[in-house]
């Protein structure tokens, strides 16, 4: 099923000349041209040319299809995305790999729905592969000097970043929000009175979500991470009974009583 290429136009095809790959490619075609939410078995069966009942042959009912659909929508993600760089550096790998995780979702829109909002619908093989390639990052991360628990959050904080960047510039493209253009923005009000806007709104757009402000987010999560690994590798050793080896060192190694206190003790009954 992850065979069927989602972009294009379909050629007409003679009636009961249909199988599920020829269906899942349409419905991609008929979803770029309205929506995920306007797809219908009716009007994707009109779409190809065949009857309905053709359609149920295969999917019972649109859920299958959206399943179907997602698998694809993974596929296609994961061929998109680049390999680590034996070489790399994670700093490089973060910045290639989310970069073109938002290039990949901003340039398809019914795939960035599919992964975005049916996550618990990928089959067992999706949810595998889409693992499969945060296990090598997280691996990565550790491999640069991470904790296992830092690297994990390392990866989570960009990622929430990237998806929130996609989200929010979506919403906004949708809403024909002006805030997206410097040149609509100068004109949504009278800046006069507000004299810092004034002076940035004609390099700035305001959404936040140029190329240059994604850049930039991405660069500064980098340098704190930075300083996170510095932090870590600064911060004093635990012992596997939770103290320091300075702690433990004023104490006993194993915690015991010094033989000061012994005798303090001693005296004292």
């Amino acid at each position: 099923m992850p065979k069927a290429d989602s972009t294009g136009t379909r050629k007409r095809r003679q009636r009961n000349s249909i199988n599920a790959e020829d269906i899942v490619a349409g419905a991609f075609e008929v979803a770029r041209r309205t929506s995920l939410e306007q797809l219908s078995m009716p009007v994707l069966a009109e779409h190809l040319d065949v009857g309905v009942t053709s359609i149920y042959w295969y999917f019972r009912k649109k859920e299958e299809l959206l399943n179907a659909m997602t698998d694809v929508a993974v596929d296609k993600f994961i061929r998109l995305m680049p390999e680590i760089g034996v070489d790399d550096t994670w700093q490089e790998m973060l910045a290639s790999h989310f970069r073109a995780y938002r290039d990949i979702h901003r340039e398809d829109e019914v795939l960035s729905d599919l992964m975005f909002l049916r996550t618990s619908t990928y089959s067992r093989d999706a949810t595998h592969r889409v693992m499969e390639m945060t296990e090598s990052m997280v691996a990565t991360l550790i491999a640069g000097g991470f904790t296992p628990d830092n690297a994990m959050k390392v990866y989570n904080v960009i990622s929430l970043y990237t998806r929130g960047a996609i989200t929010q510039e979506r919403i906004l493209r949708l809403a024909n929000a002006p805030t997206v253009d410097v040149a609509r923005q100068r004109r949504m009000t009278d800046w006069s009175s507000l004299p810092v806007l004034d002076g940035l709104i004609d390099r700035h757009p305001i959404s936040g979500t140029s190329d240059e402000d994604f850049e930039f987010g991405v660069a500064r999560l980098v340098c704190g991470f930075e300083v996170l690994l510095r932090e870590q590798s600064e911060r004093p050793r635990r012992t596997s009974r939770g103290s320091t080896p300075a702690q433990s060192t004023r104490t006993g190694r194993t915690g015991a009583t010094t033989p000061r206190k012994a005798a303090a003790r001693k005296s004292g009954t």
